[in-house]
């Protein structure tokens, strides 16, 4: 079996088990706080197998990930809201990168060679740091970031550790507002109100740091072409 055969017979398996998945799995709508009462709360590890497997399927098609953090507050308190969202969200992020990887990245090449080479030699420098970054940043689209990642030559693990580390600031923010609609907490929703802007701070903050890095390398690559090219010059008069 060649390898175009083997990855359409794989893209139809994916595309009948997804389908599957959207059958018996809420809309984005019913992904409520009525939901979480009747399937998770208070229900064990069922509760808590549900909330990851039905969060990973929905934030794998679009579902903004603060939506999910602030249900896991909700559901299962702020400590495990994080756990579990944060959890949720990065099984979701290999998954979009592996099928992204597999199947979009070859199709995509062939009609936008440049532009994903240039996307490659963006993504490809600091790898790890950029991830954390985007993924700091308070605006974006989870999927869409997923996606191109998948569509790129961005190591796997590089991206995903770094994902799960920038999802970590913004899930807790969500998770403690969730966790303080439970108890009516106004303290609780003002101090994650806040912790978001910390974290959008420290976004901007690692930003500038890495286009500080940036510029500083770019200025020692400068420097060290002219005095190559200046030790040249001097052989070359000898």
């Amino acid at each position: 079996m060649n390898s175009s055969l083997l990855r359409f017979f794989i893209l139809v398996l994916t595309i009948l088990f997804f389908s599957h998945l959207i059958s018996l799995s809420p809309s984005f709508d019913a992904f409520n706080q009525e939901w979480i009462d009747k399937h998770t709360r208070d229900n064990g590890v069922t509760g808590i197998a549900k909330f990851l497997a039905v969060s990973v399927f929905l934030l794998s098609i679009g579902l903004p990930r603060q939506l999910v953090a602030f249900m896991g507050g909700y559901a299962f308190g702020f400590a495990e809201g994080v756990i579990y969202s944060t959890l949720a969200a990065t099984l979701s992020c290999a998954t979009v990168m592996a099928v992204s990887r597999y199947f979009a990245r070859p199709i995509i090449i062939q009609h936008f060679e440049m532009r994903v080479r240039k996307l490659d030699h963006f993504l490809l420098r600091s790898p790890f740091l950029k991830s954390v970054i985007i993924r700091l940043l308070p605006v974006g689209n989870n999927l869409l970031t997923n996606i191109f990642a998948g569509v790129s030559k961005i190591p796997r693990r590089s991206f995903i550790l770094g994902s799960t580390i920038g999802y970590i600031p913004q899930m807790a923010v969500f998770a403690l507002m969730g966790k303080g609609v439970l108890v009516n907490s106004e303290l609780k929703i003002i101090i994650s109100a806040l912790l978001f802007g910390i974290s959008s701070l420290l976004s901007a903050y690692l930003f500038k740091v890495y286009r500080r890095q940036h510029n500083d390398d770019k200025t020692l690559r400068s420097l060290t072409k002219s005095s190559k090219c200046s030790n040249e010059s001097d052989e070359l008069s000898h």
